[in-house]
């Protein structure tokens, strides 16, 4: 699973578009993953499944493709100060404190889910989208224990038209395809040691 910017773009939407823009930075939809999708360029229904915090930054980035249309809104504080903008930009859209409820009320007619809520939640979630047909980025870690992501893996693998993606960022960087690329043409062998360093002082 893989977002940030090239999300909505590059993939469009999922399947029935969900592409992504240029997301802070992200990981790409993959060629293969991008072959499935149909529909490129047009506009794919989007139920945000967390919209405070994280969650709403994810939200707004999805919003400025343009390829997304947001009809519902999930949130267990659902009008807290911290959900407020995100409900007032997307009045429109359905509201739900609950991510079940807003299947079985609405499940037709939605296409793609966001998946911005704690943690903890990111597995359950992600596999009733998946078990039910939806495309699905979901924020990191993707899941909490080695179990969890092997299940998940086996119902990526399971549902074929399901595109997913998880937000690592940093991975859809130019820097990680020319050292690909390098390492490929053979000009990088043998490396033993990799030193890395952060332009920020939070790490």
């Amino acid at each position: 699973m893989v977002i940030r910017r090239n999300f909505l773009k590059q993939g469009s939407l999922m399947t029935a578009g969900l592409a992504v823009s240029q997301w802070g930075s992200a990981t790409a939809l993959s060629a293969e993953s991008y072959q499935r999708v149909a529909g490129a360029n047009r506009k794919i229904n989007l139920a945000c499944i967390g919209i405070g915090f994280r969650g709403g930054e994810i939200i707004r980035e999805f919003e400025k493709t343009g390829l997304a249309n947001i009809v519902a809104l999930c949130d267990v504080d659902m009008g807290a100060e911290h959900t407020l903008e995100i409900m007032g930009k997307f009045s429109k859209a359905k509201q739900f404190r609950d991510f079940r409820q807003m299947f079985d009320q609405m499940g037709n007619e939605i296409e793609a889910v966001t998946v911005g809520v704690p943690d903890h939640a990111h597995f359950p979630v992600c596999m009733m989208a998946m078990a039910l047909g939806k495309h699905v980025y979901v924020e990191k870690p993707m899941c909490r224990t080695f179990l969890e992501g092997e299940l998940m893996i086996q119902a990526a693998k399971k549902h074929t038209n399901v595109v997913t993606q998880m937000g690592n960022q940093g991975h859809s960087e130019a820097n990680y395809f020319q050292f690909k690329a390098w390492q490929e043409a053979g000009i990088i062998k043998d490396v033993t040691e990799v030193t890395a360093h952060m332009n920020s002082s939070r790490r």
